[in-house]
């Protein structure tokens, strides 16, 4: 543990020297602090409004059920773990740092020019610091659907992940979450797998802007 404790000191205290990397920290640290400050009432707006309703053949096959726990235990176990792996290598994590809010204002985009109400059967999904970060505690939120948040965090987790061992055990946790969010019923299927696509999208687009060659 003084081994990892040391290499992000040194790490980090290096990469502050570049006057280029220090300005995207501090700029993907301001626009990350910027959405939580107004997503409250972003997403109360979104819950007010009315929106289509998808008939959804594989959710209509499937047995509506509360699986939160194994849901936020998949996800904030996985990201914990992946900003560990993150820290020791400053230039990933700006990287991921980037995509990330790259990925959040894109599925924000989306979710205001694509209104849907929540499918049929809906068991609430409550995150705990969601509710106190992101959505408020005014209303339950359940029309930021298109596309899945909690979906795009796992396809992070397995794509910035390096250990060939470490990845293929995100994958199989990524094929679960994705199953679980639909058998909680809170996301459409296709939701689910648009995912992948809008955060790899957003993970190339940065590496390509950041001139990043990994």
């Amino acid at each position: 543990m003084k081994s990892y404790i040391k290499s992000v000191q040194v790490n980090w205290s290096n990469a502050w020297l570049d006057t280029s990397f220090r300005w995207k920290f501090l700029g993907a640290l301001i626009i990350f602090m910027i959405f939580p400050w107004k997503a409250d009432d972003y997403f109360q707006w979104i819950q007010l409004r009315e929106g289509m309703l998808i008939q959804d053949i594989v959710l209509a096959n499937i047995p509506a059920l509360n699986v939160s726990i194994p849901i936020f235990g998949i996800i904030y176990l996985s990201v914990i773990f992946l900003l560990f792996r993150l820290l020791p290598s400053p230039l990933l994590f700006l990287w991921f740092a980037w995509a990330f809010n790259l990925e959040t204002f894109i599925r924000l985009t989306c979710i205001f020019f694509i209104p849907l109400n929540p499918p049929v059967g809906l068991v609430d999904l409550h995150d705990p610091l969601a509710e106190i970060f992101i959505y408020g505690e005014n209303l339950a939120i359940t029309k930021d659907l298109f596309f899945s948040g909690h979906t795009a965090t796992m396809i992070f987790v397995c794509f910035f992940l390096t250990n060939s061992t470490e990845k293929k055990w995100a994958i199989v946790l990524t094929i679960l979450l994705m199953a679980l969010l639909l058998i909680q019923h809170v996301h459409y299927t296709m939701d689910v797998l648009a995912a992948p696509f809008f955060t790899i999208g957003s993970i190339y687009l940065i590496k390509k802007w950041m001139g990043i060659n990994l």
